[in-house]
């Protein structure tokens, strides 16, 4: 029966030791050194705690076996160092795991038998507990982990496909000039002959024609911001492409002292939660207002909705890691806070309203 034991608890001190391996890979940095020699080192030090576990002459097991606690500090510690990454996360990571598995363990002793001096039974309850919860925390924290990652590359995507369509409104915009270029002097001409003949009306045709065609389909905002106007350049041809009736009004300066990877989490995720809402919507309307002043930065979003999505929508702004939803709106709140800004939300006479409001020192 002891045997028996001594095996299980054995089992569960190989997982608990797999999954400080995990927390190390995912916490700490990229190896060093190939994954077998990992294996073997940690393996090694399987070994080794196992031998500690069991060094007591006493049957009875002590869940405050201070020798197993600095012994893996120890550990983790000099293992850190076949991780690339920096001083300060290895000694977090590596302080952090031994107080999160040993100050459990004791924990649940304590709250279960009220006692850290157990029988070998309880002590594998309390063993088993542990390993369970310890474990679950690091499935949970890479899941958001993961997430968090799809999210960063999903804009990343995004970005590429704005400055790609941006680049093509670049490229039409340059074609048409040069096209212009290569017949300015009969265009010249034109117009000093219908001015000359005094058909001015005529004249001013032909600058209408002349403007038409140097203007491009594909550019809709030309503030001067070339990083915010290629950001709503793509998500207004996205929009029309989607037959949405768009709307907007850009007061902005050239120049506003915030990241663009900032500016384009808040944009995409208005967006998109806006789009989520018209694809239910017979005639979809959209109408993007930004305006800068004084200091302040107002970006809004607005959609008309029928009152049975309402719940939905503030559903929708919840968060809910399983479905992929909320993480738009919580990134769109990390970021007003980092500006100490504003995210609200309106609901009224048909229309959702969504708006940020940034406070950026303008130079």
């Amino acid at each position: 029966m002891l045997t028996l034991l001594y095996m299980i608890i054995l089992i569960f001190d190989a997982i608990h030791i797999f999954i400080l391996m995990r927390f190390c890979h995912n916490y700490i940095g990229v190896y060093r050194v190939s994954r077998k020699i990992f294996g073997i080192v940690f393996a090694v030090y399987w070994v080794l705690s196992s031998y500690i576990r069991f060094l007591p002459v006493s049957k009875k097991f002590s869940a405050t076996n201070s020798t197993l606690i600095i012994a893996e500090f120890i550990f983790l510690f000099a293992v850190s160092f076949l991780y690339q990454g920096k001083m300060i996360r290895r000694f977090i990571i590596t302080s952090i795991l031994p107080i999160l598995f040993w100050g459990g363990e004791r924990t649940i002793t304590l709250v279960l038998f009220h006692t850290t001096q157990i029988r070998n039974e309880q002590y594998l309850i309390s063993t088993i507990i542990t390993t369970i919860l310890f474990g679950v925390l690091e499935i949970v924290l890479e899941r958001v982990k993961i997430s968090r990652q799809e999210q960063e590359q999903e804009l990343l995507k995004q970005e590429i496909c704005i400055y790609e369509n941006q680049f093509e409104i670049i490229h039409q915009s340059q074609k048409n000039i040069c096209s212009l270029k290569h017949d300015l002097k009969h265009h010249i001409k034109m117009l000093a002959d219908l001015i000359s003949n005094d058909k001015k009306e005529a004249a001013l045709e032909y600058l209408s024609d002349m403007g038409a065609f140097m203007e491009n389909s594909e550019e809709y905002i030309c503030s001067g911001n070339e990083r915010i106007d290629s950001i709503l350049n793509y998500m207004i041809a996205k929009s029309k492409a989607e037959k949405i009736n768009t709307d907007w009004k850009i007061l902005i300066p050239e120049y506003l002292d915030i990241s663009t990877f900032d500016i384009n989490v808040i944009l995409s995720n208005l967006f998109d939660n806006a789009l989520n809402a018209l694809s239910k919507v017979e005639e979809p309307h959209l109408y993007i207002l930004m305006k800068y002043d004084r200091g302040v930065l107002c970006i809004s979003v607005q959609n008309n909705c029928v009152d049975a999505q309402l719940v939905d929508r503030k559903n929708y702004l919840t968060i809910d890691i399983n479905n992929g939803h909320g993480y738009g709106l919580k990134n769109i709140q990390r970021i007003v806070d980092k500006y100490n800004g504003n995210l609200s939300t309106e609901y009224k006479d048909g229309i959702f309203t969504s708006s940020v409001l940034l406070f950026i020192a303008n130079s």
